[in-house]
């Protein structure tokens, strides 16, 4: 992943776009994976990218919470004055 994007766009589940703020990048076991904010709240989310080719790249979300839990300890140690906090409820 290019260290130069900040932002990431996401299409709802309406059509609607939706701009995401990059915070951080990590690899673990092999993949990569991105922390992205939504600056009109307090939410991050945790997404995972997959690479097509050399210019296009798509994005799942991490959902499962061993998975995201592990994510997030390493999200949480690259960021030293950031803390976060898990909701498995979203």
């Amino acid at each position: 992943m290019s260290d130069s994007i900040t932002t990431v766009n996401f299409e709802d589940e309406n059509g609607d776009l939706i701009t995401m703020e990059v915070i951080a990048q990590a690899s673990k076991d092999g993949k990569e994976y991105i922390l992205v904010a939504d600056p009109e709240d307090d939410l991050a989310y945790i997404l995972e990218a997959t690479y097509k080719d050399d210019e296009t790249v798509t994005y799942r979300m991490v959902s499962e919470d061993a998975e995201l839990r592990s994510l997030g300890v390493l999200f949480d140690e690259l960021m030293e004055d950031v803390d976060i906090e898990f909701d498995s409820e979203q």
